[in-house]
């Protein structure tokens, strides 16, 4: 286990650590602080990596693939993995005294790790993902602007509502690329080839009629993932993930209960799933957002013990790419990040936005910034800025209306400012016929594509996170910062 003793004051650093997945917190926080673990046991599952949680301790920082301490003059180290095909790499930054412990671990078989010390870790922290990126032929092709069913419709959406939107988007000519049919088309949790009741159709009957109003269809799936009422659990128990004990492991809790993750060292359920993307494709979707996707990543008992997780993960979803072939556009979601570089065109990087500002009892009292909120999503997804050289980053929706929405004015503005800085996917999931005129205007605005920015500085931060950009500065703070810039807001930078 490599490991550096840096002498330098814990109190004057920072560190700047990200989560194992998509949910999972990124911060940029004094070495001093704490890092918070959720009490939650299932929250440990679904919002990190059970193996390697947030430490909990005062002066302990824990991070994964990338790690960077800052110092005030914006020097100082940057650690960085080169590889993670088959290997994790769990990073930990330590107050020790007078001086600040580092350690790295490697989850699985040696891969190269990168540790500087420099001058300007910005531009180290940029260079050395960048330099993961090209090892793992990483895929970024043009973004995309999309409208999504998720964040008005929930899992009540029918085949209508998605065709009602789409009518409506084509008569005001506004400039979606794909229209995604997200979660509720479904019969259960993994039954994805058989319709829900209420959806009022098939999934496969949308395709066709998105294509003739010149939209690109997408369609989500949770694809490692089974419900206990499912007809894939009821039919293939032995293909689940397993305790210790040797019954199915529950790996998280959402549809009302827990649910379960395939394993994918089984060569039947890596058959299982090239089927399932081969079939969704050929029905007309080349847009899949795959969810949940950390399932098979999990701690467990599996088929075969040989195969490390980072492994078992990589080869679930290079049978759902081989499945949906080359020229399917992949956006994973819930996912370990750096192994999926390669494999996915787009990766969201942060936690779902939500019609509200801030959880806040969630997140401070049961130490919980991974679900769903506009605050926890433009935390995370401006600490990821650099992952640009490995995806696609999505920040998720923009949310332009004003009915079935607790964000004011300045709250949607720092969502706009979120998209425009983070660059990547445009996505909008707002039902169109609410949208007054300026929710029109403001949906337009945040369909503009922009190329990635990047910080001016990591040495001072206005909420804990990467918050000083070239063109503007978000203050996500409850209080007015200096200068005067209201809470929850984005700020443009005019010259200096």
């Amino acid at each position: 286990m490599p490991e550096w003793t840096l002498n330098v004051s814990p109190a004057q650093v920072r560190v700047l650590v990200s989560g194992y997945q998509s949910w999972s917190e990124a911060e940029l926080r004094p070495l001093t602080e704490r890092q918070a673990v959720p009490l939650m046991p299932w929250r440990h599952q679904q919002g990190h990596d059970p193996a390697f949680l947030p430490s909990g301790e005062a002066g302990v920082w824990r991070s994964h693939t990338l790690l960077a301490l800052i110092r005030p003059d914006g020097g100082g180290w940057v650690g960085c993995a080169l590889d993670a095909t088959r290997t994790f790499t769990h990073w930990e930054a330590c107050a020790r005294g007078e001086q600040v412990r580092v350690t790295c671990t490697l989850e699985g078989p040696p891969v190269e790790v990168a540790w500087e010390e420099t001058a300007d870790v910005i531009a180290t922290v940029e260079r050395l993902s960048a330099r993961l990126g090209a090892n793992m032929h990483a895929r970024t092709p043009a973004p995309l602007r999309v409208w999504c069913s998720w964040y008005s419709y929930y899992r009540d959406v029918t085949l209508d509502a998605v065709l009602d939107n789409a009518r409506l988007a084509r008569e005001l000519t506004l400039p979606f690329d794909v229209f995604q049919l997200d979660d509720g088309f479904q019969a259960d949790l993994g039954d994805w080839l058989e319709p829900g009741a209420h959806f009022g159709g098939h999934a496969r009957d949308l395709p066709a009629p998105l294509s003739d109003l010149g939209f690109t269809p997408g369609l989500w799936l949770a694809p490692f993932l089974a419900g206990p009422t499912s007809r894939l659990f009821r039919d293939h128990p032995d293909w689940m993930l397993r305790g210790e004990g040797g019954s199915p492991l529950p790996v998280g809790h959402n549809w009302g209960g827990p649910y379960f993750a395939l394993d994918t060292t089984r060569p039947e359920v890596l058959d299982w799933l090239r089927e399932l993307t081969a079939t969704v494709r050929g029905w007309g979707y080349p847009y899949l957002k795959l969810d949940f996707l950390y399932g098979a990543a999990l701690p467990g008992v599996r088929h075969n013990p040989g195969v490390g997780r980072a492994q078992a993960y990589r080869q679930g979803l290079q049978a759902l790419r081989d499945g949906a072939g080359e020229d399917t556009f992949l956006l994973g979601c819930g996912a370990p990040l750096a192994s999926s570089i390669g494999l996915v065109d787009a990766m969201r990087t942060g936690p779902d936005v939500a019609p509200l500002w801030d959880d806040e009892s969630r997140r401070l009292w049961l130490g919980d910034a991974t679900g769903p909120s506009a605050r926890n999503a433009v935390h995370t997804a401006l600490s990821r800025w650099y992952q640009h050289a490995w995806y696609q980053p999505d920040p998720d929706v923009m949310i332009a209306r004003r009915e079935r929405s607790l964000l004011g004015d300045e709250e949607r503005g720092t969502l706009l400012g979120l998209l425009d800085v983070v660059g990547g996917l445009r996505a909008s999931s707002d039902p169109i016929a609410l949208l007054d005129a300026p929710g029109l205007d403001l949906l337009r605005r945040s369909l503009e594509i922009s190329a990635p920015d990047r910080p001016v500085t990591l040495a001072e931060s206005l909420g804990g996170a990467v918050t000083h950009f070239t063109r503007g500065t978000f203050n996500l703070l409850n209080e007015p910062a200096g200068g005067g810039q209201p809470p929850r807001s984005y700020r443009v930078r005019t010259g200096e």
